[in-house]
């Protein structure tokens, strides 16, 4: 039975994935042929960082500038700096200003005279004076101040105070409600934990994929022996075939020939006796 032969002994329609099924993949050579190399490569399962180093690899190399169009880009470089900074009494020295900047433009003045707390606020920022403390940040709601002793009798400032200790006493709840989150599997720190644990699992299956890998690649090549091997005997158990069908069916046509042969003595031999019966 030739290659041809064993590759066709099971036809397409009882394969259940319609392909032909081969007893010796490797001795015959079907797994060089384009078709299965694009099988083989689809059904090829890559883990995501080696296709990242792969799809890296893919990449273009960075574009180098020749020696003489570097310096002709570094002097056009040079000049366009020397456009815009303003002159240095050296060489070394680098300026640390914008006083060589056109100076900003002013708001029109429809903008100023519509919005008299603007006006008064670029005023202030021109003057370079501070905020004053009416109008920033009011530290007084941070703390839990008693009444002053002139006001120990007032009900207003009292219930100011009580007040004010509600909103600091929700505060500190809150920042004790935030540190047991932060204690417990909801915090940044838990999440890099976490992230850390996942890294292993990924490093330590993916170790797990590249053993698999190797063990696939070495029952391949163990196949691929025994194969060869099984093949060269098939193969001169194919030629010792050949030989002898080709023994039996010259015997058979030097058969066919004597048997001729025979039938044409006999019938000579049957007319040589009826002559010799009519003559006598």
């Amino acid at each position: 039975m030739s290659h041809e032969q064993r590759s066709r002994s099971r036809s397409p329609s009882s394969n259940p994935f319609n392909q032909t099924l081969d007893a010796l993949p490797y001795y015959d050579r079907d797994l060089e042929s384009p078709q299965h190399q694009r099988q083989y490569c689809c059904r090829t399962v890559r883990s995501p960082r080696s296709q990242r180093t792969r799809s890296l690899k893919l990449l273009p190399p960075p574009l180098s500038s020749p020696p003489a169009l570097r310096g002709e880009i570094n002097s056009l470089i040079a000049i366009e700096l020397r456009s815009i900074l303003p002159p240095s009494s050296s060489a070394s020295q680098q300026p640390t200003n914008l006083t060589h900047l056109p100076a900003p433009r002013s708001l029109p003045i429809s903008i100023s005279a519509s919005s008299p707390l603007l006006a008064s606020e670029l005023a202030r920022a021109r003057s370079k004076k501070p905020l004053p403390s009416t109008i920033g940040l009011d530290t007084t709601r941070y703390a839990m101040p008693d009444p002053p002793t002139e006001n120990a009798d007032d009900l207003e400032a009292w219930e100011r105070a009580y007040k004010s200790s509600l909103a600091q006493l929700e505060h500190q709840r809150l920042r004790s409600m935030n540190g047991h989150l932060l204690a417990q599997p909801f915090g940044a720190n838990a999440w890099k934990v976490h992230n850390y644990a996942l890294e292993n699992t990924l490093q330590r299956v993916d170790a797990q994929l590249q053993s698999e890998r190797d063990q696939v690649d070495d029952l391949n090549r163990k196949r691929k022996a025994e194969q060869d091997k099984a093949g060269e005997i098939l193969t001169s158990l194919e030629k010792k075939w050949t030989e002898l069908v080709s023994g039996n069916m010259q015997l058979e046509i030097g058969c066919m020939t004597l048997e001729a042969q025979v039938a044409e003595l006999q019938a000579r031999h049957a007319e040589l006796s009826h002559r010799l019966q009519t003559s006598a």
